[in-house]
C-alpha cells in the first residue's frame, strides 16, 4: 500500500503543478499576477488549493479524490482553454526540476520519516525554476551585450502602446536592400530587460 500512496502522491504533484504553471504561463511566470489579477480565482481553489487540501486532510481515501475528481476535471479545464500550455524549455526545467524534487521529499521520507507533502516540493520548483530562469537569462544578456559590442550595429528601437510590428516589418523592407539588416521574427516581447 505505500507505493499507492507514493503514486497518488506523485500524481497530486504533477496535477498541481500543471495547473500551476499553465496559469503562471498565461501572466509571464509573475507570481503575484497570478494571486492577485487573476479573473477566475475559484480555479485557484479547484485545482490548487482543494486538492492540496483535501490531500491532507482525506488520507487513505483521497485517492478516490484525486482519481475521480481532480484529474478528470483538469482534463476537462484543459480542453476547454483558449491558451493551452506551451511545453518550452522553460515549462520543461520546470517539471523535471518538479519531478527531482519530488523524488528527494521521497528520499526524506524513507531516511527520517517525514511525511511526504504536495505543497513543498510545488513551492521549491517554483522558487527554483525562477532562479534557474534568472540564472540562464543573465547569461544571455551577457552573450548578447559582448556579440553587440563585437559587431557594433545600427540599433532602431520602437515603442509604442500598439503597432509596433507592423511598423518593424515595414522598416525592415525599406532598409534591408542597401544595409545588412536584422529584425526580431513575429511579435516577440522580452520578459525581462
Amino acid at each position: 500500500m505505500m507505493y499507492f500512496d507514493y503514486i497518488t502522491n506523485f500524481i497530486t504533484i504533477l496535477a498541481v503543478g500543471f495547473y500551476l504553471i499553465t496559469v503562471l504561463q498565461w501572466y509571464n511566470y509573475k507570481i503575484d499576477r497570478v494571486i492577485f489579477k487573476f479573473s477566475k480565482y475559484q480555479w485557484h481553489i479547484l485545482y490548487f488549493i482543494l486538492p492540496i487540501a483535501t490531500y491532507y486532510l482525506a488520507g487513505k481515501f483521497y485517492w478516490i479524490y484525486l482519481f475521480f475528481g481532480v484529474i478528470p476535471s483538469l482534463f476537462i479545464w484543459n480542453k476547454k482553454l483558449d491558451k493551452k500550455l506551451v511545453l518550452t524549455a522553460r515549462v520543461k526545467r520546470y517539471f523535471i526540476l518538479l519531478i527531482i524534487l519530488t523524488l528527494i521529499s521521497y528520499v526524506f521520507d524513507a531516511y527520517f520519516k517525514a511525511p511526504h507533502g504536495v505543497f513543498l516540493p510545488i513551492i521549491l520548483a517554483v522558487i527554483g525554476s525562477e532562479i534557474i530562469e534568472r540564472i540562464l537569462f543573465n547569461g544571455y544578456k551577457k552573450q548578447a551585450k559582448n556579440k553587440l559590442k563585437e559587431i557594433n550595429p545600427k540599433i532602431i528601437a520602437i515603442t509604442a502602446s500598439y503597432g509596433k510590428t507592423s511598423i518593424k516589418n515595414y522598416l525592415y523592407q525599406l532598409l534591408e536592400d542597401k544595409f545588412n539588416t536584422y529584425k526580431t521574427p513575429r511579435s516577440v516581447n522580452t520578459l525581462k530587460v
